[in-house]
Parts: C-alpha cells; sequence; structure tokens
C-alpha cells in the first residue's frame, strides 16, 4: 500500500492508502506507531472521495469528542449512547452539522 494523503488529526494521522487492488483506503493511526499501517476506517473506489473523506474525519472527530464521544477501532462511542460507524457516516457523506444533530438527539 502506498501513502498518497496524510492529515494531522488530534495527535494522529488520518492517511489514505492506495492499495494493491486500486481501491483508497482511509485509516487512522497514532503518532507513536509511525510505521504502523493505522486502523482502517472506509474504503474509497475513488481517490478525490478518499481525501474529501479523511479531512471531514477530522471535523466528524471533532464533533464526537466535544459531544463526549470518543473513537474506538472504527465506532465513536459512549458509555450512555449507541456507537455510530465511522465508516458508514463516511460513506453516507455526513457533514459536521448532521453529526452533531445525530449525536445530541434524544
Amino acid at each position: 500500500m502506498k501513502i498518497k494523503h496524510t492529515i494531522q488529526c488530534d495527535g494522529s494521522e488520518v492517511l489514505v492508502h492506495e492499495t494493491d487492488t486500486g481501491v483508497y483506503q482511509v485509516s487512522i493511526r497514532a503518532h507513536n506507531n509511525p510505521l504502523g499501517q493505522g486502523n482502517a476506517l472506509q474504503t474509497f473506489s475513488n481517490m478525490d472521495e478518499a481525501v474529501a473523506s479523511a479531512e471531514r474525519f477530522c471535523q466528524l472527530h471533532a464533533i464526537a469528542k466535544a459531544n463526549g464521544y470518543h473513537l474506538e477501532q472504527d465506532h465513536f462511542v459512549r458509555p450512555d449512547k449507541p456507537g455510530h460507524h465511522v465508516g458508514q457516516l463516511l460513506a453516507e457523506g455526513k457533514s459536521a452539522e448532521e453529526l452533531e444533530q445525530l449525536l445530541t438527539a434524544p
């Protein structure tokens, strides 16, 4: 896999990898493990879509964190609320505003 795009995001790196099969994987890895491949979040067939999703992930992560959620594997989780699959949020093109509404809904 070849790294095509990197974004610094809240103490981590969000990466866009081109896989051997020609798809683009968005993943997140900790700064303390720079040689790792990271935790895969979603796969896209188009590089531009993958890069836009990686950028959007940072916004979604900030909203989730502000609402008491944290990233656990590939879900935003909070003990008293249902989890939200990050890959699905990215694939659906959820905006920060849409996630805010989803997280704060009763």
